[in-house]
């Protein structure tokens, strides 16, 4: 126990940082995992899709809300160039997102009526929507701030101990309701925790503006609405790609099918947890290493990282069974089929976050806002047509389809950009189809246990023979 101890603590900051977020990644997402089969016992599936919707309809709001600045791609870069005072910068962009959250409200307020219709959810949890987006940004910022300075210790417990107490908070309170006869469950779920989260945020929210003291700060606001306007139709593309499946399987075939499919899509992205721990090193490192110029390094970083999420996502398709099977009841295994086409698409997403980081890099907003704005009127589409004729399963392979077609426009943005070669065009192809038809390729064997534990064993022993370079090519990504 001592010599691993040592070790940890003779690690390099930015891999010891990784190691730590990638901790609280699967943590604050595995609590999640362990409360499922108490809340699918306790909802009924319609129930479930209402949250299920709510999240859907959340992701939309957070985009006019925060005015984008809550997203990876723009707060990383933000956070590059504004590196002499990051408090400052922060604290300004809390006076974006609160402004813009204030004008949501009013209109909600003005047409009221029309609004409720639309998202066909209670009031109340409209209302919920518009209180977390005034405060939760700067839950966002400050977190991000600390990854992106490797302070891992704080974000750790601020990240992991918020979830673990919302989730017991918001079990209590539904379990507490059921028992009284109480109805309107899936808003006392949300209140519940969202109360909690929101205390936690106003807290840092606080901070913050003590520490920035540029609430209202135009110099900075200015050239950040410039950039941020443009990305508003890029990251309403990237909800559509993520969300509106739900939103069209709950309005087109019904809410129970929108749950079954919302607890298939997050068992899909285990890929995901591991991908935003990488990231953590990664957008620091890429964004550094554009701005020298140093393109080797990056192509030779990225490869082992992207193998890596590959292999989970095989995993995590060919799991799907077993893992449903613990955290659901026997109504949600039909959606075991919908686990292979999103674990795919979780893979070529991430390859989009590599070549999309150049385009961010760059302020390249047009750029960025084209390639999402086409992969979502695909996906919509496409879910118009096959979801009437093939059920809520048809909504996976939709989503694959047009993760590739965003990932193959924003490489096509990185050559057009920087002239000079970046990343390995026929590792990103292969990878793509290699990922994709294992992951497809699981549907075959879902009746042969025996078949997939061996070949899931496989992975695993790959996974353990490329970890070294797997944690050499994290460790030589420090700035």
């Amino acid at each position: 126990m001592r010599s691993i101890v040592n070790k940890i603590r003779n690690m390099p900051l930015n891999l010891k940082a990784t190691l730590v977020f990638a901790i609280s990644n699967f943590a604050t997402s595995g609590i999640n995992y362990i409360t499922t089969p108490i809340f699918t016992a306790l909802l009924t599936t319609n129930e479930y899709g209402t949250i299920a919707v709510y999240n859907s309809w959340f992701d939309i709001v957070k985009v006019f809300a925060s005015m984008t600045l809550i997203y990876p791609g723009i707060l990383n870069v933000g956070l590059y160039d504004h590196s002499q005072n990051r408090w400052k910068y922060l604290s300004s962009m809390l006076g974006i997102t609160t402004f813009c959250t204030a004008v949501l409200g009013i209109l909600y307020a003005l047409f009221f009526d029309a609004a409720n219709s639309m998202f066909a959810l209670p009031p109340s949890l409209v209302i919920l929507m518009l209180f977390t987006s005034v405060f939760t940004p700067a839950t966002i910022f400050w977190t991000f701030k600390q990854r992106y300075e490797y302070t891992y210790k704080a974000a750790f417990y601020v990240s992991v101990g918020s979830a673990v107490f919302a989730q017991i908070i918001s079990i209590a309170a539904v379990m507490l309701a059921k028992n009284l006869g109480l109805g309107h469950l899936p808003e006392i779920r949300l209140w519940s925790a969202g109360i909690l989260n929101v205390a936690v945020a106003i807290v840092l929210f606080v901070y913050i503006l003590v520490k920035g003291k540029a609430f209202l700060d135009f110099s900075v606001w200015k050239p950040t609405f410039l950039v941020a306007l443009p990305l508003i139709p890029h990251y309403l593309g990237s909800v559509v790609l993520s969300s509106t499946d739900k939103i069209m399987i709950g309005q087109m075939i019904g809410e129970d099918k929108a749950g079954i499919y919302s607890l298939a899509a997050i068992l899909s992205a285990i890929g995901v947890l591991l991908w935003r721990a990488l990231s953590v090193t990664f957008a620091p490192f890429v964004n550094e290493k554009l701005g020298k110029r140093d393109f080797v390094q990056i192509r030779r970083s990225v490869k082992p990282l992207l193998t890596m999420v590959g292999l989970v996502c095989v995993i995590a398709a060919l799991a799907a069974p077993e893992i449903i099977s613990i955290l659901a009841t026997d109504e949600y295994l039909a959606g075991v089929y919908v686990v292979p086409p999103i674990a795919a698409g979780i893979f070529i997403h991430a390859q989009y976050d590599v070549f999309s980081a150049v385009s961010f890099f760059h302020k390249k907003s047009v750029r960025i806002m084209v390639a999402t704005v086409t992969a979502a009127v695909v996906n919509i589409v496409l879910n118009y047509l096959f979801i009437s004729l093939f059920g809520y399963i048809a909504a996976g392979y939709t989503t694959l389809i047009s993760n590739l077609i965003l990932s193959g426009m924003h490489y096509y943005n990185t050559r057009k950009i920087e002239k000079e070669k970046i990343y390995d065009a026929k590792f990103s192809l292969l990878s793509a189809i290699a990922v994709s038809l294992l992951c497809l390729a699981s549907n075959l064997v879902y009746g042969y246990s025996i078949l997939r534990y061996l070949i899931i064993l496989g992975m695993l022993i790959i996974a353990a023979i490329k970890s070294k370079t797997f944690v050499k090519a994290i460790i030589e990504m420090k700035i």
